[in-house]
């Protein structure tokens, strides 16, 4: 296990960063922050200068433009008047005058031999200009051009002003960029640097093996904010490391827990280099084959695994293995083991690194294989023997199914019998009753006759009443017949299983009529609702064993007690290449956890009063074996059941 160190600090980095944090100036991001505020304030500062400097310029050099210029217009008409007069002195008075002005530092005129100057003449850089002195007589109003006179200027003392002004300028804003500067770098180092550097000193003390308190940066007033961006990063680093601390401590937990499983789950643990050198090996399996931690040797160069050739195959090939299995000899004792491991591939250059794998001990496991080898191939013959017995008693099971299902049909028909017999009953009784009465009014119709006493209203009246007789009898003795018809087609139907092309109407309408003696007793008259022309090529004797069987169902149990309006409702249509046929009444219904029991043999809530349990599984069989179709059932307690069978229009 590898042990955990902190990497010190340099000596001389702490002590570097120790005195930046103490003086402002000593600050790296601060005097690179106050250089390239220097350099933006001075660069703005000098262009400011330098464009206060040219304004000045120009408004010097345009006063002096101005002063010669008023020279020329407005003094050199007195200038030439004097001249005109030779009035010298007053020439001279003039001039005199003139060089008192600003920015006029010589002037000079020349009138054929004379010349005429006033102050000194300008040795260094000046400007000058030249006017012609023209004298206008008053009188004629002729000019008359008498002399020039010349205007110079020392503009060198302009420059020299402009030059002060400008070193003045950039004296005062140095000293007001450096001190504005240097009050920014303290605020910067308060405000920042060393907030920064507690953040700093913080995280490169912290160790997340022990419990350390919350960082705490200092607030400035005015010059910081509580909830400032650095206060955010402090909060953000606490978070950090409160997290970096929670996740240590899981790293630790799932590394020793890691560690536990490892051992748990295998008995040795090895890892190999590039070269299949085993560099590190489980205590277990350097105490079982008798090595030393430094051996570095390959699998091929322990005696133990001399006669290994599928390992070393697997080895050799660099690739994932599994399930190697491998008998050893350690200790004079023979021992099996699998091996399996995980090859390691540099993700670059895709490098084959080494390998790093697992081997369980499975003797015990082989030694119960071998036991349930030996204990299969005696099973084996047993099984034999139960399969057959198993056959013997399944095929029992369906002959006696088989007898079950048909007793149901007979139980089914006899009760039919039954209730037909004594439906026919009553016809036959009212044949007998109206034969009774033809015979009595024969008798007296033929005493009447053979007296000669028989009179008009007599006749009519005999003749009404044996009308009537003969009517009463046709009738009934054709009710009789009917329901002979219908009984004998149901009944045939229900025993055979003969395959027919047959009108699906008349078939259950045969068999609601014969079922009558029963429905009565609710009493409820099933409705059919269908095609009558619609024929259907299968087993009517099973569709109507189904149909039946979920009328007497209904009658059983749908109906308890006093039902204020029974209602059964059956119906059939045609859908693509079948036959639907839809049964509903309005009975109980049935619970949701009784759905799929109530297709179960022998399963049924009338045990003790008459039900066998075998109506609803006999036509769930009849419907998915007989006629290969669907049944589908829904029901909700208090609003009856529905029946949903699909069936082949034809039966293949």
């Amino acid at each position: 296990m590898t042990t955990e160190t902190e990497s010190p600090i340099p000596e001389t980095d702490a002590e570097t960063e120790e005195a930046q944090s103490i003086h402002p100036l000593r600050s790296r991001l601060g005097r690179r922050i106050v250089f390239i505020l220097v350099l933006i304030s001075g660069t703005i500062t000098f262009l400011a200068t330098l464009t206060q400097l040219y304004f000045d310029y120009s408004q010097q050099f345009n006063n002096v433009d101005k002063r010669h210029l008023e020279i020329r217009n407005i003094h050199t008409h007195l200038l030439a008047s004097s001249l005109w007069n030779f009035d010298l002195t007053i020439l001279q008075q003039r001039m005199n005058g003139l060089i008192n002005l600003p920015y006029i530092d010589y002037l000079e005129i020349k009138s054929d031999d004379y010349k005429i100057s006033a102050g000194k003449p300008v040795t260094g850089r000046k400007t000058s200009n030249v006017y012609p002195l023209t004298f206008q007589d008053p009188i004629t109003g002729k000019s008359e051009k008498i002399g020039t006179i010349l205007v110079e200027s020392n503009v060198q003392q302009i420059y020299d002003s402009l030059l002060n002004d400008f070193l003045v300028t950039l004296a005062i804003n140095a000293a007001k960029t450096t001190l504005v500067c240097y009050l920014i770098l303290i605020v910067f180092h308060h405000s920042i640097n060393q907030r920064i550097f507690s953040i700093v000193r913080y995280l490169r003390q912290y160790n997340p093996r022990h419990r350390t308190h919350p960082l705490k940066v200092r607030n400035y007033p005015i010059i910081t904010q509580k909830n400032d961006e650095l206060s955010l990063l402090c909060n953000e680093t606490n978070k950090l490391t409160k997290n970096l601390a929670i996740l240590y401590q899981n790293i630790r937990f799932e590394q020793a827990r890691l560690a536990d499983f490892a051992h748990v789950s295998s008995d040795w643990l090895w890892e190999t280099d590039a070269s299949l050198k085993l560099i590190y090996c489980s205590e277990g399996m350097l105490e079982a084959l008798h090595l030393e931690e430094s051996h570095h040797l390959t699998f091929n160069q322990i005696e133990q695994f001399h006669a290994a050739v599928q390992l070393q195959q697997f080895l050799n090939e660099k690739q994932n293995f599994q399930h190697c299995e491998v008998a050893l000899t350690l200790n004079g004792h023979q021992r099996w083991l699998m091996f399996q491991a995980q090859a390691r591939y540099n993700n670059d250059d895709h490098e084959f690194l080494g390998f790093r794998g697992t081997a369980l001990n499975i003797t015990e496991l082989k030694s119960v294989q071998s036991e349930l080898e030996t204990l299969n191939q005696s099973l084996e013959n047993t099984v034999q023997e139960r399969t057959q017995d198993l056959a013997q008693s399944l095929k029992r099971l369906k002959q006696a199914q088989a007898q079950l299902i048909q007793s149901e049909k007979l139980a089914a028909l006899g009760g039919l019998v039954a209730g037909v017999a004594h439906e026919v009953n009553t016809p036959l009784g009212i044949a007998v009753t109206a034969t009774s009465i033809i015979e009595e009014v024969t008798e007296e119709f033929e005493s009447a006759f053979r007296n000669q006493t028989l009179t008009t209203d007599q006749f009519v009246d005999l003749t009404g009443r044996l009308k009537s007789g003969s009517e009463l009898l046709q009738s009934n003795l054709g009710r009789a017949s009917k329901l002979i018809r219908d009984f004998k087609q149901t009944a045939v139907d229900q025993v055979s299983e003969s395959r027919s092309k047959f009108n699906i109407h008349q078939v259950i309408m045969a068999l609601i009529a014969s079922m009558h003696p029963e429905t009565r007793k609710i009493p409820v008259t099933p409705q059919l609702e269908g095609d009558e022309n619609l024929m259907m090529n299968s087993l009517p004797g099973i569709l109507t064993q189904i149909v039946s069987n979920l009328i007497m169902n209904s009658i059983v149990h749908a109906f308890e007690g006093e039902h204020p309006s029974p209602i059964i409702h059956i119906k059939f249509y045609a859908e693509a290449q079948n036959i639907i046929l839809e049964y509903q009444d309005n009975g109980i219904g049935v619970p949701h956890e009784l759905h799929e029991k109530i297709f179960e043999p022998f399963y049924t809530s009338k045990r003790g009063y008459g039900g066998s349990g075998l109506g609803l599984n006999l036509v769930f069989n009849l419907v998915t074996q007989k006629l290969k179709g669907t049944l589908q059932f829904t029901s909700e307690p208090g609003q009856g059941v529905h029946y949903r069978i699909q069936l082949p229009k034809t039966l293949d």
